[in-house]
């Protein structure tokens, strides 16, 4: 019996080395940890929780959300580069927070720290007021921002977020002075607007929708199907076009069963009638990419970005 004891697990062991993939194969074996750049209630943070939903039903485990906001969407980036590799730590991020923050200033990340598991959704950048706003239109404003310059002011969910790009760009081609007021997220952005306390907001057409704002123009294109009636910067002679980017990542050196398992669990997600269906409340459009075309996109996006930091003086010493 004392030898049978001592054989056992000997032949455990030697089993484990006979089929080294028996362990792995089990991935995910527990809840995955699912980090947002943004505070809840906003465009990011509403498609990560729909995102995370559709995933769970093909990994079978648990997505836990869990919002690092701050920094312009730097704090939640670098918490998950910094974390373990292992498939059940990864993010959903905006993606300005890969393609501008860090040409801005010193973050404990780049775009190489971190995996690209596919992108998810991609939407156009609205010029938003309030219904109540004295401005019925782009061209309103405009003529008032020339008649009064620096009075005006515009919130964003943070400086070097493409909201912040698409306001600097239409300011530089409507040659009007505007200030910008940063935020740390699309709620509390939203509440100021609505309280008085900013006048205008570059933000996502769902935003516009859930708060019933006034809509004076879209950075896109072509005018959006869900929002006809706004014109195009470009129709009114402002050759604008920004959109808000999200989508999936992990920690560099990612275990590759893991990315594997991943990237085809987001993509399902994405391509799911349901997530299509909770976009579409949202108003916003599912834009799968897998990971590799994921990170090219950011890579061009980046090399644009950088042309108008440098013009807007804003590109890191």
């Amino acid at each position: 019996m004392r030898s049978m004891a001592k054989i056992l697990p000997l032949l455990a062991i030697a089993a484990t080395a006979a089929h080294p993939q028996a362990q792995a194969d089990t991935y995910p074996s527990q809840p995955i940890n699912l980090i947002v750049n943004f505070p809840p209630g906003g465009a990011t943070d509403l498609t990560a929780r729909a995102l995370g939903q559709a995933m769970t039903e093909s990994l079978k485990q648990p997505i836990i959300i869990e919002n690092r906001a701050g920094a312009g969407g730097a704090i939640g980036i670098g918490a998950i580069s910094s974390a373990r590799p292992d498939g059940y730590h990864v993010g959903f991020v905006s993606v300005a927070g890969l393609t501008t923050l860090p040409q801005m200033r010193r973050v404990p990340y780049g775009m190489e720290t971190v995996t690209y598991l596919c992108r998810a959704y991609d939407a156009p950048v609205f010029m938003l007021v309030t219904q109540d706003s004295q401005f019925k239109s782009a061209q309103e404003l405009v003529a008032y921002a020339k008649d009064h310059p620096g009075r005006l002011n515009y919130a964003t969910v943070g400086p070097g977020s493409l909201p912040h790009l698409a306001a600097l760009d239409f300011a530089a081609a409507a040659s009007i002075d505007i200030s910008h007021i940063p935020y740390q997220g699309e709620a509390p952005a939203i509440t100021d607007l609505l309280g008085g306390h900013v006048d205008l907001y570059f933000g996502t057409n769902a935003v516009a929708t859930a708060h019933n704002l006034r809509r004076l123009a879209v950075a896109a294109e072509a005018r959006q199907d869900d929002a006809s009636d706004t014109p195009t910067l470009a129709e009114l002679g402002y050759p604008v076009r920004r959109s808000i980017g999200g989508g999936l990542i992990a920690p560099a050196g990612l275990d590759s069963q893991a990315e594997q398992a991943l990237g085809l669990a987001c993509k399902t997600a994405v391509l799911s009638q349901g997530f299509k269906q909770t976009l579409g409340n949202l108003k916003l459009v599912p834009a799968y990419l897998d990971g590799a075309a994921f990170k090219r996109a950011l890579q061009a996006e980046t090399g644009g970005n950088r042309k108008l930091l440098e013009r807007e003086g804003l590109l890191a010493k």
